[in-house]
């Protein structure tokens, strides 16, 4: 070993988007940090590519311009688009997430402009990269490896790989945050294991890049592929007239992925297209294995698992990065409170009991709309199980070592079955009323602003204030709630002028008290109680010094759901941690005792403030 060392507040290992969100998160809140990737160039090939309203969000209090962020985004009528095609020009139904109102239920709730972004991953870490490499407090090393760690009741030490030198060093750091993906090495060597599934599918697929828009007949961001010569396939558009990836389901162990050569993808995606007259020119090929799992713990001692490190959910509802951006923004403000003396380090246990059951839905949710997908093939009148069969039948050995012309004959014969099953859509309007329920029913996979907007806290660094949980929340709507534990609404303050939103008054930096418009600065006990706050790094904010039409007022304390007297605690995380209706008096001591409450800080602690 190398005897160079280093030191930093904060390891962070991996450098996809959770582990960059980290890194950008914990520079907002003034922690230096290093941040190690195993890979030596940025990816190319994409990944995801759904963008949450949430984490829009999340990434504009970051600084991140809503412009900047849609740049290689699709257009959104393009987003809102999801076909079901036999190829991708013989569309069986679709669903439109701009009808229905489905828009505008989103535009109520948020200041983003967008309600979500079609916006390849790969695109997406173009932008956080670029970010990071102009932050003072981030030290990136790309091609450096982590080996592994030691903790100590001080901190963690962990054995570093310089890939391209073939020398390791230590990195001595208080605490580290694990991002190093589904594969993850540190979540092994901490022996965590994960609950759920481990396979529900093995899938290839390719990246090509190509202007289709004059194939398709609708314009949209996913299209379902139900054609037998690439059953289960599916395309995504990251931008029709530039980047796609088709994803093809294959029945390991009967077959491999090596038997996908970039020669047989490429007339997958000219079946599916209906076209043979396309080029199709395959930049990159990748194979992954869709799970449905979440680590039973993510923490071990000074260390912490966030996004893929920590869950693995099948693609079905967009929510694997989302989830782990969340996942960065929830953990790092509560590192950067105990780092800075700020909270007891029992704070950290609040990341794993807030996290996980929010994840866990995200989970079960993922891989529901997996499941339920099947229905569009059984509207048709296809049992997937036996359609499975099948397909099986025709890689055995048996039927692989018949001679060629008997071969193909016989998947000629199985791939006229599935047409003519699926040419009942056109002659049978039973059938084709079937099919279209059956893909309506699919919209919770991609209408989902209560996973988005409505998941809520119920135990961790909040304070209930007695009110009762409500029934588990809807994937499609959303009901915003001030209640403990909720993500703070938007709304905007200044009513119809619609310029300044009450989460503009949220800062990732410090935690916020907001005061009913019944108090205002004059006061001599608001105002040491406002020199306290300043110590304890908490904002105030008076609703009687905003800028609120006279007419609107009453609206904003219906919105907030307190009285002119009543008080909410907003988290840097901009979810609510306390709510008193009416009746607060606002002291030093009604301060002091609440952040000691909602932080964990303990009194007789000389590193407190």
């Amino acid at each position: 070993m190398n005897e160079q060392a280093t030191t930093a507040s904060v390891l962070v290992i991996g450098a996809g988007p959770s582990g960059m969100v980290s890194a950008l998160c914990l520079s907002a809140r003034g922690i230096p940090c290093l941040l190690i990737e195993r890979r030596p160039q940025p990816e190319t090939h994409p990944k995801a590519h759904e963008l949450s309203a949430r984490s829009i969000e999340i990434l504009h209090e970051l600084g991140f311009g809503y412009d900047e962020l849609a740049q290689e985004a699709s257009p959104a009528e393009d987003a809102a688009k999801i076909l079901f095609c036999g190829t991708i020009g013989e569309e069986f139904g679709c669903i439109d997430l701009r009808a229905g109102g489905s828009g505008r239920k989103y535009r109520e709730h948020l200041e983003s402009p967008m309600p979500y972004l079609n916006v390849s991953q790969v695109e997406l870490e173009k932008l956080l990269r670029a970010r990071v490499e102009q932050s003072p407090l981030i030290r990136s090393l790309h091609n450096h490896q982590w080996e592994s760690f030691t903790q100590d009741s001080d901190g963690v030490t962990s054995v570093i790989r310089d890939r391209a030198a073939e020398q390791t060093f230590t990195v001595r750091s208080q605490y580290v945050i694990c991002a190093d993906g589904a594969g993850s090495r540190t979540r092994k060597a901490l022996g965590i294991t994960m609950h759920g599934p481990d396979k529900l599918l093995d899938v290839v697929n390719a990246y090509f890049q190509a202007d289709l828009s004059h194939v398709v007949n609708t314009r949209g961001k996913l299209y379902f592929i139900f054609s037998p010569k690439a059953p289960g396939s599916v395309l995504i558009a990251h931008h029709v007239e530039k980047r796609w990836v088709f994803h093809l389901p294959i029945a390991t162990p009967h077959e491999q992925v090596e038997d996908y050569t970039p020669e047989v993808m490429i007339k997958k995606i000219k079946a599916v297209l209906g076209r043979e007259d396309i080029d199709i020119q395959i930049s990159s090929m990748s194979h992954w294995r869709m799970t449905a799992q979440v680590a039973d713990r993510f923490r071990d001692g000074r260390v912490f698992l966030v996004g893929d490190a920590a869950h693995r959910f099948p693609p079905t509802g967009g929510l694997g990065m989302n989830s782990g951006i969340g996942d960065a923004h929830n953990l790092v403000w509560k590192l950067a409170m105990v780092l800075q003396k700020q909270a007891s380090s029992s704070l950290l246990d609040t990341y794993e009991q807030e996290r996980r059951p929010v994840v866990q839905k995200n989970c079960d949710e993922s891989r529901r709309n997996f499941e339920r997908m099947n229905e569009v093939a059984q509207a048709f009148g296809i049992e997937v199980e036996d359609a499975r069969w099948v397909n099986e039948q025709l890689l055995r050995p048996t039927m692989r070592s018949l001679p060629e012309k008997l071969r193909t004959w016989t998947e000629r014969q199985v791939q006229h079955l599935g047409e003519s099953i699926l040419s009942r859509y056109h002659k049978d309007a039973a059938v084709r009323d079937r099919v279209l329920a059956a893909i309506e029913h699919q919209r919770s996979h991609f209408d989902r602003i209560g996973l988005d907007l409505g998941y809520s806290y119920e135990e961790g660094a909040i304070l209930s204030d007695g009110t009762p949980s409500p029934n588990d929340h809807q994937v499609s709507s959303y009901v915003p709630s001030t209640r403990p534990g909720a993500r703070f609404p938007h709304f905007w303050l200044d009513g119809n002028r619609r310029t300044q939103s009450v989460r503009s008054v949220i800062d990732y930096k410090s935690s916020t008290i907001i005061l009913g418009e019944s108090f205002g600065q004059n006061t001599g006990e608001l105002a040491a109680t406002s020199a306290l706050a300043a110590t304890l790094n908490v904002r105030l904010f008076l609703l009687s010094q905003a800028d609120i039409p006279l007419c609107h007022r009453a609206a904003v304390h219906t919105f907030l759901q307190i009285a002119p007297d009543g008080a909410l605690l907003i988290r840097p995380d901009g979810h609510v941690a306390y709510r008193q209706q009416r009746g607060v008096i606002p002291s030093e001591h009604w301060l002091r005792s609440l952040h000691e409450q909602v932080y964990l800080r303990a009194q007789d602690d000389p590193h407190m403030v």
